[in-house]
């Protein structure tokens, strides 16, 4: 087929427009979370609302948004399960000392799953040794627990 130089142009410019619109639409879309883990987020959530501030939906949304919502939603069940009980054992008290414990529980999840399992503090000790107290005994072996930077 031998069109002419303009008749090609406009060819492609028609595609590059529909294209995009094609593909989008075309996209698989991520399942939504069935309605017994969107309860567990709200058991999640409850825990630590003291510190979790954003909207439920947001957290729902986030989670539907990643590779693992499930295993991610057992990771923040066990972060949860974490922070209340060194909240409770230790008697924390004030938003901010609560805070600054539940992001030391957050960076110490993050080391777990880079691979991390030494510990200079003794906090850290306790929130390490909770954390795997709290996660699923086979969660360490579930693909997309573990992360790299590679």
């Amino acid at each position: 087929m031998n069109l002419p130089t303009f008749q090609k142009h406009s060819v492609i410019a028609v595609l590059l427009l529909i294209l995009p619109i094609t593909y989008a639409e075309g996209s698989p879309s991520r399942p939504h979370l069935p309605e017994s883990a969107i309860e567990r987020v709200r058991q999640y959530k409850s825990l630590i609302s003291d510190v979790e501030t954003r909207p439920l939906q947001t957290i729902i949304t986030e989670l539907e948004k990643s590779d693992y919502p499930l295993l991610n939603l057992k990771i923040k069940e066990a972060m949860a399960r974490t922070y209340v009980d060194i909240v409770n054992e230790e008697k924390i008290t004030g938003t901010p000392k609560k805070r600054w414990l539940y992001s030391m529980v957050a960076l110490n999840m993050a080391c777990l799953q880079f691979g991390g399992t030494d510990s200079s503090t003794p906090l850290n000790k306790m929130i390490l040794r909770k954390l795997k107290a709290n996660l699923p005994a086979d969660i360490q072996d579930q693909h997309g627990f573990h992360l790299s930077l590679e």
